[in-house]
C-alpha cells in the first residue's frame, strides 16, 4: 500500500487518488472535518461515492458550495446528482439550472436540468433543456432518449415521434425504445402500431413493466378491457409494481367496474413514498377521481389539492389577462378590415375552442364520426402559424401589437404553415377540427389565415367547468388549472376575449352549451351540422362505438354514449369552491335546506 505522505491541503486529494476506496474516503472525511469547504475535497469524495452509488450522503453540503462562484461544473453535476439521490427534484432543479447558467456548453448540465424539470412536471421546459442537450451531444444516446420522453409528456397532441424513431433506428435491440415509440403511436391514434411495438419491448425484455403496462392501455383502447387486465395481473401480484403499471390498472378496473381494487392500488402506491414527485401528483389525482365516484367528495378535493400543489403559482394571471389586452386592442373591426387576408383554404377548418374540460374533446369526438369530418386533435397547427407571422412581423416579444405590419405574402405562408400542419397530421377532408381550446386566443389571426374556418364555442357552466380542469393532471403550462383563483381569473379572461370576437371578426361561430348537447344530443347536432353546412349522419350519436383515442383527461369519457352524469358536478363541492366563486363574481352559494 503506498504510503501517505505528510501532506497540505493542496495534496490531499491526489494523495486519496493513490489509496483504495474505503482508505480514501477516511482521508477525505478527515480533512473535510477540519476544512469543511474545501471544494476540491468534497468533489473528489463526491466522486469516490458517487461510484458506491451513495451520492446522497452529500445532498445536504454539495449545493451549499455548489452555490458558490467557484464551483466547477463537476461539482454542480454532482450536487444535482446527490439531491436527486435523496428525492429532493426542487433543489437538484436548483442546481441544475445554476450549472447551465454558468457553463452554457455543459451538456450534462443540461441533461440534468432536462431530468430534475421532468420531474418536476414541467415536461415542456424539460424538452428545451433536453433539446439544448442533445444539440452539444447528439451522439449521447441518454440525452436523446430523455429527449424522446420529454416529447412523450408534452400534454399537446400529436406527440412527436422522431426522437423515439432515432433511438430505435440507433439501437433496435433496446426494449424501452420500442415502448418510447408505442406510446406516441398509442396516443396518436395508431393502435396497430402500438401493439406491435409493446410486443417487440416484451419479446426483448418480458420483464419490462412499462412494456406490458403500455401493451395493457393499448388493449384498453381497443375495447379489450378483460385482456388487458389480464396482462397486468402478474406484475400487480408482485407487490412493488411501478408507477405505468399501477396507473394503467387502475383505469382499466375501473372500466371493469371494480373502483374498490384501483382505489386499493392506489392507495398502496402512494403509501409507499416512491416514485417521482410528477408520479405522486399524478396518481393522487387519479385518486381523487375514483374517490368522487365512490361518493366522497372530501377525500377527493384534499386529493386534488394535494396534488396540484407542485403546479400552483406557476401561471402569471396578469400576463394572461394583459395578453387579453392586446389581443383587444390589436384586433379591432377597423385593423381587421384593413388587414391583408389569405386565401380560402382547400377544406373547412372547424375551431373547436372553448376552456379546457368544457366538452371540446366530446364535441370533437363525436363530430369525427361524420363521414365527411376528419378529426386533428389538439393539433399545434394554430400556435404554429401565429408564430410565424409574429417571427415575420417584429418577433414574438411584439406580437400581436406589430400585427399591421403584415403583408399578403406572410399572411400566405402563415396559411401555408397551419394547413400544412393539420392536414400533415389529421390528412385531408371536406372539414378538418381542430380542437385546441385555447385557440380563442387566436381568432384574430384566424380571421386573417382562414378565412373559410366556422368556429364553435363550447360553453358549460363555469363552477362545472373549473371543478373539472382542478380535478385532473394538466401540462405546466396550463398551471392555472392547479389553483381555483386563477381558474376563475381565465375563464373570465376567455369570456372576455369571446365577446371581442363576436363583435369584430367575420368569422361565423356558433356557440354550443355542453348541458344542451347532454340532454339533447341530436337536436344540437343537427344544429352544428347545418352550421356547417353538411348533411345529417345517424353515424354522430353512435361516436362512442369508435376505436379513436382522444389523448386527452376524456379518453374514457368519450368512450360512453352521451349522458348528463357531469352537469352540475360542482353541487357536491360547494364547501370548497368559495376563492373559486369569488374570481368569477358570482355570489356564495345558498346553504342547503
Amino acid at each position: 500500500m503506498p504510503r501517505m505522505a505528510k501532506t497540505g491541503r493542496k495534496n490531499v486529494v491526489a494523495d486519496a487518488a493513490l489509496l483504495p476506496p474505503a482508505q480514501a474516503e477516511q482521508v477525505l472525511q478527515k480533512h473535510l472535518r477540519k476544512r469543511p469547504r474545501d471544494a476540491a475535497a468534497i468533489e473528489a469524495l463526491a466522486d469516490l461515492l458517487a461510484a458506491q452509488n451513495r451520492l446522497g450522503e452529500l445532498a445536504d453540503r454539495l449545493p451549499q458550495l455548489a452555490r458558490s462562484g467557484s464551483a466547477t461544473a463537476n461539482l454542480i453535476r454532482s450536487a444535482s446528482d446527490a439531491c436527486v439521490h435523496k428525492g429532493d427534484h426542487r433543489t437538484a432543479l436548483e442546481m441544475s439550472t445554476l450549472g447551465t447558467q454558468r457553463f452554457p456548453k455543459d451538456a450534462m448540465l443540461w441533461y440534468r436540468r432536462g431530468r430534475a424539470e421532468l420531474a418536476n412536471a414541467n415536461a415542456p421546459a424539460a424538452a428545451k433543456s433536453f433539446k439544448s442537450a442533445y444539440e452539444l451531444e447528439p451522439d449521447d444516446s441518454i440525452i436523446l432518449a430523455a429527449l424522446a420522453d420529454a416529447d412523450l409528456s408534452r400534454g399537446s397532441f400529436p406527440l412527436p415521434d422522431q426522437y423515439a424513431k432515432i433511438m430505435l433506428e440507433r439501437e433496435p435491440e433496446v426494449a424501452s425504445h420500442h415502448v418510447r415509440l408505442g406510446t406516441a403511436h398509442r396516443l396518436n391514434n395508431k393502435l396497430d402500431e402500438a401493439e406491435e411495438c409493446f410486443r417487440t419491448a416484451i419479446r426483448l425484455e418480458p420483464s419490462l413493466p412499462s412494456g406490458h403496462a403500455g401493451l395493457a392501455e393499448t388493449l384498453e383502447s381497443q375495447g379489450k378491457s378483460e385482456a388487458a387486465s389480464e396482462q397486468l395481473e402478474p406484475l400487480m401480484d408482485t407487490g412493488d409494481p411501478s408507477f405505468a403499471v399501477v396507473s394503467a390498472w387502475a383505469r382499466i378496473r375501473q372500466r371493469l367496474g371494480d373502483r374498490p381494487a384501483a382505489i386499493k392500488a392506489m392507495e398502496r402506491y402512494l403509501a409507499s413514498k416512491r416514485g417521482l414527485p410528477s408520479h405522486i401528483s399524478k396518481m393522487t389525482m387519479h385518486l381523487g377521481l375514483a374517490y368522487e365516484k365512490s361518493g366522497r367528495p372530501d377525500d377527493a378535493f384534499r386529493c386534488w389539492t394535494q396534488g396540484n400543489a407542485m403546479h400552483r403559482g406557476r401561471w402569471n394571471p396578469a400576463a394572461h389577462e394583459q395578453l387579453v389586452d392586446a389581443m383587444i386592442e390589436t384586433f379591432t373591426r377597423e385593423t381587421l378590415v384593413a388587414l391583408p387576408q389569405a386565401s380560402p383554404a382547400s377544406f373547412t377548418p372547424v375551431l373547436v375552442v372553448g376552456m379546457y374540460r368544457s366538452g371540446t374533446t366530446l364535441t370533437e369526438q363525436i363530430l369525427s364520426a361524420h363521414p365527411n369530418i376528419t378529426p386533428g386533435g389538439e393539433s399545434p397547427a394554430m400556435p404554429d402559424a401565429a408564430g410565424s407571422l409574429a417571427a415575420a412581423t417584429g418577433g414574438i416579444n411584439r406580437f400581436p401589437r406589430q400585427i399591421s405590419r403584415a403583408t399578403l405574402s406572410q399572411v400566405q405562408e402563415a396559411a401555408a404553415v397551419y394547413c400544412d400542419r393539420i392536414v400533415g397530421h389529421a390528412g385531408q377532408g371536406d372539414c378538418v377540427v381542430d380542437k385546441l381550446p385555447m385557440n380563442y386566443l387566436n381568432l384574430g389571426i384566424a380571421s386573417m389565415i382562414l378565412p373559410n374556418a366556422r368556429v364553435l364555442h363550447i360553453v358549460r357552466n363555469p363552477l362545472d367547468t373549473a371543478l373539472s380542469c382542478f380535478s385532473n393532471s394538466f401540462a405546466s403550462q396550463m398551471s392555472f388549472t392547479a389553483d381555483l383563483e386563477h381558474l376563475g381569473h381565465a375563464i373570465v379572461q376567455q369570456r372576455r376575449i369571446m365577446k371581442h370576437w363576436a363583435a369584430v371578426v367575420d368569422l361565423p361561430i356558433l356557440e354550443v352549451r355542453y348541458e344542451s348537447l347532454a340532454a339533447s344530443p341530436e337536436s344540437t347536432l343537427r344544429e352544428v351540422v347545418n352550421f356547417l353546412d353538411l348533411p345529417w349522419s345517424d353515424d354522430l350519436l353512435r361516436f362512442h362505438e369508435s376505436k379513436r383515442v382522444a389523448a386527452t383527461p376524456s379518453m374514457d369519457q368519450v368512450r360512453e354514449p352521451i349522458n348528463t352524469s357531469a352537469v352540475d358536478r360542482a353541487s357536491a363541492f360547494q364547501d370548497h369552491l368559495g376563492p373559486l366563486r369569488a374570481a368569477l363574481g358570482l355570489q356564495e352559494a345558498a346553504p342547503p335546506s
